[in-house]
């Protein structure tokens, strides 16, 4: 579906291909506060502005990805596009501060937070005994069995709308030989901002070329990764892929590359990389080329990664609905010696934004200048950790920054890698010396 948007003085159009994630414009002398009007109409976003800016925007363009097409009409302003912890998002535009944003520009059909629930589908997780198989449970409510996780006995069942969902799960809750849970859908949970300056440095870690040597392994649960362009290319095994092959675009980086490139920034507050590095990042992608996965894919993610070898998991995403079958999954592998590090959502507040809220996962958000929370973080009691949510990623010769608790995740992602490479130390005592090592929030 494309949408488009006409500004009332006649002086140009916006035009948002979601599906894509491509905008179009042809503007002449708009004011950019209709235009971002537009924009917020067209998109469901709250846009946030620095107070006082004024500018007239002249541009002309097609089909240009997202945040070529946002510079294209902003020219020498910033912006970044960050997740809220129920789903919104939120445009920020400023000249130097994201902090400054603080005017909300609301649209005439701005989007409400609505349920998270994928209201078709169902996870169901049959005991080893069942007596049905799930290809008869399938056949008998009409279902279709569209994803499995082996070694889970669990399968996402898909109905032909939600009337027939909630039969099926009536049916299926006086059933002792399953268990059912809701899928929820999970989106990308950041995005970042293109700077006006040239490549930073790179981390200043390399890899340890000994093929011999044992390997700390951090499972990066999110969207694709690429491989090239990035610093981080020589410390990525081969991506598995639970959602399908995809595409990643190749003129801007991923959230999954910017989340890799910035746990190598964690790693080097551990490591100076005298020695070479035997820590290797595990890309698992759960989005393949869509804007949302969902809980059964991530789980299936996590459950891929430790298969393969992750005792380190990443999960710099999430949302404030809760589902029973992934924290299970979470408790199970945290019991087995797997430390879960999770990024506390991008929402100033305190409610619980899941898998960070469980208490198997450490919980990360932002930290500002002055050693507070950051003002877009969210502090919820559940939250374990405080570090920086800002990462500046270099990219095909251009740096971005990336901005949220995602980032700050991923620093403490690398900060544990690191430490546990260097120490040998079983991932429990890790995981008890980072919680007790990096800092925590004022009202923690």
């Amino acid at each position: 579906m494309i949408g488009s948007r006409a500004n009332a003085a006649s002086v140009g159009i916006v035009r948002w291909h979601p599906a894509a994630g491509n905008l179009d414009a042809s503007l002449q002398q708009a004011p950019l506060s209709k235009v971002l009007s537009d924009i917020s109409a067209l998109t469901g976003w709250d846009v946030m502005v620095e107070p006082g800016l004024q500018k007239l925007v002249s541009t002309r363009f097609e089909g240009l990805p997202l945040n070529q097409g946002l510079r294209r009409i902003l020219g020498d302003l910033n912006f970044a596009l960050l997740q809220g912890e129920r789903g919104e998002k939120k445009l920020y535009i400023y000249q130097l501060s994201l902090s400054s944003a603080t005017q909300s520009l609301v649209a005439d059909n701005e989007a409400h937070p609505k349920s998270r629930r994928i209201e078709n589908e169902l996870i169901v997780t049959l005991d080893p005994d069942s007596p049905e198989t799930i290809e008869q449970i399938a056949e008998r409510l009409n279902a279709e069995v569209v994803g499995k996780i082996d070694g889970m006995n669990a399968y996402r069942l898909r109905f032909k709308d939600a009337a027939a969902t909630e039969v099926a799960r009536q049916d299926l809750a006086s059933n002792d030989s399953v268990a059912v849970a809701d899928n929820l859908e999970v989106d990308i949970p950041a995005r970042l901002a293109s700077l006006n300056f040239g490549n930073s440095s790179r981390p200043r870690v390399r890899i340890d070329p000994n093929p011999d040597s044992e390997k700390v392994i951090v499972g990066l649960i999110d969207t694709p990764v690429q491989a090239e362009g990035v610093s981080a290319s020589e410390f990525l095994l081969p991506t598995i892929s639970v959602a399908g092959e995809g595409v990643p675009i190749s003129d801007e980086p991923t959230h999954g590359t910017t989340m890799a490139e910035t746990l190598l920034r964690g790693l080097e507050m551990v490591e100076d990389g005298g020695q070479g590095s035997n820590v290797r990042i595990l890309p698992v992608d759960v989005y393949g080329s869509e804007e949302v996965t969902s809980t059964f894919q991530v789980a299936a993610g996590v459950v891929a990664a430790i298969d393969s070898g992750a005792r380190i998991i990443n999960l710099s995403l999430g949302g404030q609905e809760t589902t029973p079958f992934l924290q299970e999954l979470i408790s199970d592998a945290h019991q087995q010696g797997v430390v879960f590090i999770g990024a506390a959502g991008n929402e100033p507040g305190t409610h619980n934004i899941f898998p960070a809220a469980y208490p198997e996962v450490v919980a990360v958000t932002s930290s500002d200048r002055s050693g507070g929370v950051a003002n877009y973080a969210n502090n919820g009691a559940f939250v374990d950790l405080m570090v920086p949510g800002h990462s500046y990623v270099s990219f095909n010769g251009e740096t971005y920054l990336i901005n949220g608790t995602s980032a700050s995740a991923a620093y403490v992602s690398g900060i544990t890698a690191g430490v546990a490479a260097s120490t040998g130390a079983p991932m429990v005592q890790v995981e008890s010396q980072i919680r007790g090592s990096l800092p925590k929030p004022p009202s923690n």
